[in-house]
């Protein structure tokens, strides 16, 4: 059965039954009958059935405005619209999306928000919202009918006092021709005033470890983190943390506690952050705890002195580079042994190094030296040993002059030598005539030293020498002496050209202090000529520019045939002169007193 209006009206009726009268129009009829909870809503064609819903309720207020009509009745339970309604209307339905929770917020004024839904995508026009802390028995706010689309409402400033207020709202919605009735946010919210507290954090070694202090160096890297929150009342509904940096705005936990993974922080100043937030969304200030790891043991670098060194002194200063970047090195848990006895060394702060001077002498020999050092965590580093060498006592040794002959005739002698060292090596040497030591050179140590050059001068001769030790301990003087007889001849220039001379040709004459002698010479750079009896010597085609002419008698003393050392003038005569077309007279040079000596050539 179908209850049929007119075309041009529209219909609604609580509790009772509404009739319209038929209008036709084309032969075609449209019906609609609307009703609150005891009637449905029927729609349909008159000539082809119909359709059926239910609404929720329903009073003079259920339907606003005037769609496509010109005119409206009114009844006591009813509206009637005049004007062409082409289709049925839905009632839209309102879903509570925000401040339904019962929780607490600190957020006045809340804004509230709904959701709504309409069969016919009506889209809302008209909305009003009441709320109230007494169940709706006084209205703290009602935002009258409202003109808009909005689907969210900023309430005023709501009143507040001490503690928790708990307040309901609801809201109906209108698509223009029906109102969807009341949606209550039957929980609604706790009002709280002030802001939320930092939470108190609190650091443990494990879940039922020792404390760990804020701000001081310790040796845990994955600490149990917990928490408190200070007020009394409803808690934060959830937690934000982060190690290192601001926590987001995501909740990480709605707990109090939280143990850090092992393989997440490294040594160093690490901070724990974290934040509350409470039941309106609304995040609180952050709270941080600062914890300083320290797992690492100091870093012991370069020492002095080096291993395997080798030293003069008895008493050297001993440093050791030792550095810690996090707790620092403790100098009372420094340990440190020379030859298995602990000494007390000292740690200089500024230079990060380990100093030890010896009050006593250390042994002549090998010293080891041990080393561990903590820092003030207690993290140790491992031993360090190491050994240097005391060496202060410098070598004995001797010199013998030709095997201990009593007399030469030749200023130069072989040197037999030996030096030995009870601690170290024996590695240099320096040899003098005189015993002064001033302008001789060290050489490396050898134990025979070949012609050797005498003083030449006839009479007792003494060969002195010192040697040193690889540690730099020079020994005391060694000498040997022998007598020396010189039996060379001296040489003599008899006649020679003039100092300044145009003349390219050079004539030379010359004897020996004795009969008998062997002569040699050389111009210039020349070698030296083979030994001959001629006392005289020319030479031709000179170049322009200075020269100089060298003889040197000798003679064959011991009747073998040949010319030793021994018995060769050991200084030789010269002669120079300069040839010049210009006759320029160059100054001579200062004449020096002749020294006789022998030299090797």
């Amino acid at each position: 059965m179908y209850l049929i209006k007119p075309k041009g009206y529209f219909i609604s009726k609580a509790a009772v039954f509404f009739t319209a009268v038929f209008f036709i129009f084309s032969n075609i009829a449209d019906a609609s009958i609307s009703s609150s909870k005891n009637y449905k809503l029927h729609t349909a064609l008159a000539d082809s059935g119909g359709a059926s819903g239910v609404s929720k309720s329903y009073n003079a207020e259920n339907s606003l405005g005037y769609p496509l009509g010109t005119s409206v009745a009114t009844g006591t339970s009813y509206k009637i619209y005049g004007g062409l309604l082409p289709t049925r209307n839905a009632i839209p339905d309102v879903a509570i999306l925000a401040y339904n929770d019962g929780q607490v917020t600190f957020n006045n004024p809340p804004t509230l928000k709904w959701a709504v839904t309409d069969k016919d995508k009506d889209p809302q026009r008209y909305y009003q919202i009441q709320i109230s802390k007494d169940n709706f028995k006084t209205i703290d706010v009602d935002s009258g009918i409202v003109k808009s689309k909005s689907q969210e409402y900023n309430t005023p400033i709501l009143p507040t006092t001490e503690g928790y207020i708990d307040y309901k709202w609801r809201v109906r919605v209108s698509d223009g021709y029906d109102y969807s009735g009341w949606e209550v946010a039957s929980n609604g919210f706790k009002l709280a005033i002030g802001k939320l507290e930092v939470p108190i954090i609190w650091a443990k070694t494990s879940t039922g470890g020792g404390n760990i202090p804020a701000q001081l160096w310790q040796g845990c890297g994955n600490p149990y983190m917990s928490w408190e929150y200070p007020v009394k009342g409803v808690q934060p509904i959830g937690y934000s943390y982060a190690w290192g940096d601001l926590p987001d705005n995501q909740a990480d936990t709605s707990g109090a506690f939280y143990h850090t993974p092992s393989d997440l922080l490294g040594d160093g100043v690490r901070v724990f952050n974290l934040k509350a937030e409470n039941s309106a969304g609304v995040w609180g200030e952050t709270a941080s705890f600062e914890l300083w790891i320290d797992r690492g043991s100091p870093i012991i670098g370069n020492y002095s002195p080096s291993k395997g060194s080798i030293l003069a002194s008895d008493k050297p200063t001993i440093t050791i580079s030792a550095t810690d970047d996090k707790s620092g090195v403790d100098s009372s848990a420094i340990n440190m042994k020379i030859n298995k006895s602990v000494v007390d060394a000292a740690y200089d702060e500024k230079a990060q190094s380990i100093i030890y001077v010896p009050s006593i002498s250390l042994s002549e020999g090998s010293n080891v030296i041990s080393l561990e050092v903590a820092d003030f965590v207690g993290n140790k580093t491992s031993q360090l040993v190491w050994s240097f060498t005391v060496d202060t006592k410098g070598p004995a040794g001797y010199v013998i002059i030709n095997n201990q002959d009593a007399v030469t005739n030749s200023v130069y002698v072989n040197l037999s030598l030996g030096a030995s060292d009870s601690t170290t090596e024996v590695d240099n040497m320096v040899i003098s005539n005189d015993g002064v030591f001033d302008t001789e050179q060290w050489e490396l140590f050898k134990t025979k030293k070949e012609n050797w050059a005498l003083a030449p001068i006839s009479g007792t001769r003494k060969v002195y020498v010192k040697f040193k030790d690889t540690a730099g301990n020079e020994s005391e003087v060694f000498s040997d002496t022998i007598e020396l007889i010189i039996i060379a001849p001296d040489t003599i220039i008899t006649s020679g050209p003039s100092l300044l001379t145009k003349s390219k040709e050079a004539l030379f004459t010359f004897k020996g202090s004795v009969e008998d002698c062997l002569f040699r010479w050389k111009f210039d750079d020349e070698e030296w000529s083979n030994w001959s009896k001629d006392t005289s010597v020319t030479r031709k085609d000179f170049k322009d520019g200075n020269h100089y002419f060298k003889v040197q008698a000798a003679k064959d003393v011991n009747k073998n045939t040949k010319i030793d050392l021994g018995e060769m003038d050991p200084a030789p005569a010269e002669r120079t002169w300069t040839i010049s077309e210009k006759s320029v007279i160059k100054p001579e040079s200062e004449k020096k007193k002749p020294f006789k000596f022998w030299k090797e050539e």
